[in-house]
C-alpha cells in the first residue's frame, strides 16, 4: 500500500536506505524545530507553547510515517512498552527514582515483549 507516495509496509522488514535517510532527516528536522521553540529568546507564552506542542506532533506524524515504512505496528509497541513501564513500582505502588528524576525499574518490572508484537 501506498500513501503520498510513500509505502507503507504490512509486515515488518527494511526499507530501502533512501526512505531510512529521508526518515531520519525528518526526524532531526522536527526535533530541531522542537529546540529551537523551547530555546527561543522570545517569552514564554502561548505562542511559544504553541510551537511546542506543533513541534512535537510533528515528531509524532514523521516518526509513525517511520515506523510504517518498517511495518512496525508502533501503537501496539507503545501499549506495550506502556505497560512495561507501569511494572516499574515498588511493592507499595510507588516509583523508584533516580537522583535525576528517573524512573528505575522496581521490583515487579516486565520488560515488553517487542519481538511478540513483530
Amino acid at each position: 500500500m501506498s500513501v503520498f507516495g510513500q509505502e507503507v509496509k504490512k509486515e515488518p522488514e527494511f526499507p530501502d536506505d533512501n526512505t531510512v535517510n529521508a526518515r531520519i532527516d525528518l526526524i532531526h528536522e522536527e526535533f530541531d524545530e522542537l529546540k529551537q521553540s523551547i530555546y527561543s529568546d522570545e517569552a514564554q507564552n502561548e505562542d511559544t507553547l504553541v510551537a511546542i506542542a506543533d513541534a512535537l506532533t510533528d515528531i509524532l506524524y514523521v516518526t509513525y510515517g517511520m515506523a510504517h515504512s518498517f511495518g512496525i505496528d508502533i501503537d501496539e509497541c507503545f501499549r506495550a512498552v506502556h505497560v512495561s513501564n507501569m511494572s516499574k513500582l515498588d511493592e507499595d505502588g510507588k516509583p523508584i527514582y533516580r537522583d535525576d528524576g528517573k524512573v528505575l525499574k522496581g521490583p515487579n518490572y516486565r520488560p515488553p515483549n517487542l519481538k511478540e508484537i513483530m
